[in-house]
């Protein structure tokens, strides 16, 4: 399922490109200080057109075409890598959310009202990113699990941690689209990472999982632009890229079900 594993990503990641560019045309307007809305701004509505098109493009995909597939639970089978260095290639994101976290806690902006819970938010991205590669080392071994489920739960708080950070900030910003897709982009990082945990604590969801994932690469790709400092912006591109790289794992590991045999009765 190697193909379908690069066409799934590389539509996600065009899309992701495109919303990038759309949230980028829409920071360049002047924004209304009551309504944070852009005056006759018809980007705005290009920005929710594709996250809503791209959440039912996703939804169609998967419900009527990868839903003919198997999708092994076993973490061993799910995750297992067999695209040549990929193993090398997945500890990538974990090094850049390393960084991020490390820029965020030394330096969490001048112009940020709660300095003291970024510093907590980078001191998270740390711990996530340790997370993060945990996982990437255990989740294709048969008795890894067991360290995998402490890295997901390291990096469940990392996106926990996120979330409120990016929910306390905006809720002093009266400007509705300086935050609204990215706090659009931490809800779907928290729900991919619930997910994708699923993996390892023995309740898999692997089409809820390439969905959240795949709507969480968009999301943080559109919310990197955003004038949040390199450390947060480093932070939103590490994450689309973990959150990529799962995607196609899961997608690469699918199964083509076995054909039922066909009885006497059936033929008749």
């Amino acid at each position: 399922m190697r193909s379908e594993a690069f066409k799934l990503t590389s539509v996600v990641a065009v899309i992701s490109a495109v919303g990038f560019l759309f949230r980028w045309l829409q920071d360049m307007r002047i924004a209304d200080e009551e309504t944070g809305l852009a005056p006759n701004a018809l980007i705005s509505w290009l920005v929710i057109l594709i996250i809503a098109a791209t959440a039912l493009l996703l939804a169609g995909y998967l419900l009527f075409y990868l839903r003919q597939f198997d999708a092994p639970t076993e973490p061993e089978k799910a995750l297992a890598a067999q695209s040549p260095f990929f193993g090398i290639i997945s500890l990538i994101p974990s090094v850049l959310l390393a960084l991020a976290g490390a820029m965020v806690l030394i330096s969490p902006g001048e112009d940020v009202m709660w300095p003291g819970l970024h510093r907590l938010c980078g001191g998270a991205a740390m711990a996530g990113a340790f997370g993060s590669a945990v996982i990437a080392v255990n989740a294709p071994k048969e008795d890894g699990a067991a360290n995998a489920r402490k890295g997901a739960l390291a990096y469940m708080l990392f996106a926990l941690i996120w979330l409120i950070t990016g929910y306390r900030d905006a809720a002093t910003d009266p400007q509705i689209w300086r935050f609204v897709v990215e706090i659009f982009a931490q809800c779907a990082v928290l729900l991919a990472g619930y997910y994708f945990s699923g993996y390892f604590f023995h309740s898999a969801h692997p089409w809820g999982a390439l969905f959240t994932c795949s709507m969480a690469v968009l999301l943080c790709v559109m919310s990197a632009i955003d004038d949040n400092g390199i450390g947060m912006s480093l932070m939103y591109a590490s994450v689309a890229v973990q959150m990529l790289l799962w995607v196609f794992s899961i997608t690469e590991n699918l199964k083509t079900k076995p054909l039922t045999p066909v009885g006497p009765e059936e033929r008749e």
